[in-house]
């Protein structure tokens, strides 16, 4: 699926970028879904969680306009055979090896002109256990620029820096936050249907949306191995192989 290029670029960079990898339809499908989640909460019936973690329940989590669904898919025909299909299967084969494993899917819209930015931080700061690094497809569901809250990228050698930051929650608890140095890191401009590829371990974070109309894009992790909780063995969220939808 992707060119040695690509993949030495994600190995010494940490991150690397799929142009229009997304096919119309696809796009279309995943941007309707965010469209109805949305809609949803607006008029107070949000969707509930197709997939729970062990013990909790939750619904969208509204933080400063900035709009978060996770584990939504299976609501949606066309979004589940999206985060489950033989596309994301293999970009994420050419990167983490024949074993994938769908590990969370997650919505992400910023509401136009106050979407606010997202703080410097790894994925795996949220993993508060030692494990692989995973695996996280952004994927733009419109033009993603400096304006509206595209995502920003630190580059990282993963064949030498497999380090998690220490991270801290802000004092309003909107952000988790993994680096306050001056680094800008690198801004990433796509068209809408792009994927940027990038390890649990890449520092990122994204930008306002200053724009008026709302940002969306999906965020979608897969991991070589079920993330399983040393407490307990079970997975920390999904523990799902892929692919297991017909490619559409």
């Amino acid at each position: 699926m992707l060119s040695p290029a690509q993949i030495d670029q994600f190995n010494t960079r940490g991150f690397c970028v799929l142009e229009r990898a997304m096919s119309p339809q696809q796009l279309s499908s995943v941007r309707t879904a965010a469209d109805e989640l949305v809609k949803a909460t607006v008029n107070g019936e949000p969707y509930p969680p197709s997939y729970l973690r062990e013990g909790e329940t939750y619904g969208a989590i509204n933080k400063s306009s900035r709009l978060f669904f996770s584990n939504r898919c299976e609501h949606f025909p066309g979004f589940e055979a999206f985060v489950k299909g033989e596309l994301v299967a293999a970009i994420a084969r050419d990167l983490l090896g024949p074993n994938v494993f769908l590990f969370n899917e997650q919505v992400v819209v910023k509401a136009p002109r106050h979407g606010d930015s997202f703080a410097w931080h790894q994925d795996s700061g949220y993993v508060r256990f030692k494990h692989r690094a995973f695996l996280t497809l952004w994927c733009a569901l419109d033009d993603a620029t400096r304006h509206n809250g595209t995502v920003y990228l630190i580059p990282r050698d993963l064949r030498k820096e497999t380090t998690v930051a220490a991270h801290e929650w802000e004092e309003n608890g909107s952000n988790l936050v993994g680096y306050r140095g001056t680094e800008h890191g690198e801004m990433i401009e796509v068209a809408a249907g792009s994927i940027v590829a990038f390890s649990s371990l890449t520092m990122h974070r994204t930008g306002a949306n200053n724009t008026d109309r709302p940002r969306r894009a999906l965020v979608c992790q897969y991991s070589a191995e079920p993330l399983l909780r040393p407490e307990t063995g079970r997975p920390q969220n999904r523990a799902t192989r892929v692919p297991v939808m017909a490619a559409n």
